[in-house]
């Protein structure tokens, strides 16, 4: 069994988000294709939008459970998916996925929406896109706070995106702004999607000192010879065998090609098990 802990499926509002418009309109020279892009192979439910093929390829990857992460920016670029459209797609296959809502800081209601995701929809946490918001904030800005407490209120987990393209600069996806926030909540575990590419070595840093820092490298991890890709696998295979996910990041590359990559980058047999499914289904409390 394996757990995909970042899937943002072609399914209602997440049709509308700017991740879904990118892989479905590929471009055909490979000078304009995205760095992430590099060696994609063509992903059938992605192009054709369907959600039951997206289970049915996630089946033939083995890929048992998926979190759905959830995205709210307020920011008409970036966009935003209503939660209520994840609560649907976790009840239409039952114990097949596993929603984290989508939270804008900016909402003033953005503690009752919380909430919500948690009491009412029963999602296992909740996912911040701070970079992306309109306007853009840093990880440890005021507004988050509150945020972060009643997470910790609620024994649920907390996502962030955070790499070189989740923010006006470089300094968003910084990890260093993180380490304040996360020795101020220590109970409440933080995963960080894209494990805060380029600052590979920063993020090993904070997450030596922050043992609720968890990592989803996705595709900075499993495409090949990505730059600093390396310091993931040692520390994968190192103190962060228990705090590595495998994320696919879907639509950006298809779960078969994924979970074979995942295989080909050097971890121990201890640590694939652990980064495929141990570590997630210990967050995810199955």
């Amino acid at each position: 069994m394996i757990i995909d802990f970042r899937i943002r499926p072609p399914f209602k509002g997440f049709m509308e988000l700017g991740i879904i418009k990118a892989w479905r309109n590929i471009p055909t020279e490979p000078r304009a294709m995205r760095p992430t892009g590099f060696e994609r192979r063509h992903v059938a439910s992605v192009a054709e939008a369907d959600i039951d093929l997206m289970v049915k390829e996630m089946d033939e990857a083995g890929i048992s459970h998926g979190v759905i992460m959830g995205r709210e920016t307020k920011n008409p670029v970036y966009g935003g998916v209503p939660n209520a459209d994840i609560h649907e797609l976790v009840r239409r296959y039952p114990g097949r996925f596993f929603g984290f809502g989508g939270i804008c800081p900016h909402d003033p209601n953005a503690l009752e929406e919380v909430e919500r995701c948690v009491k009412e929809y029963g999602f296992k946490g909740i996912s911040l896109d701070p970079g992306w918001c309109e306007p853009a904030i840093h990880a440890h800005d005021e507004k988050i706070i509150p945020i972060l407490d009643l997470c910790q209120q609620l024994d649920t987990v907390v996502g962030f995106a955070m790499s070189a393209y989740t923010g006006p600069d470089l300094t968003y996806c910084d990890p260093s702004r993180l380490m304040p926030v996360m020795k101020m909540f220590p109970r409440l575990p933080f995963v960080i999607s894209h494990g805060c590419w380029p600052h590979v070595q920063e993020v090993m840093g904070v997450a030596a000192v922050c043992p609720n820092m968890y990592i989803i490298p996705d595709c900075y991890f499993y495409v090949r010879d990505m730059p600093f890709a390396e310091q993931y696998v040692k520390a994968a295979n190192s103190f962060m065998k228990y705090r590595t996910l495998f994320g696919t990041g879907y639509p950006i590359r298809g779960f078969g090609q994924c979970v074979e990559n995942w295989h080909e980058r050097g971890l121990t047999h201890e640590s694939l098990k652990l980064t495929l499914y141990d570590n997630a289904a210990y967050l995810l409390k199955l």
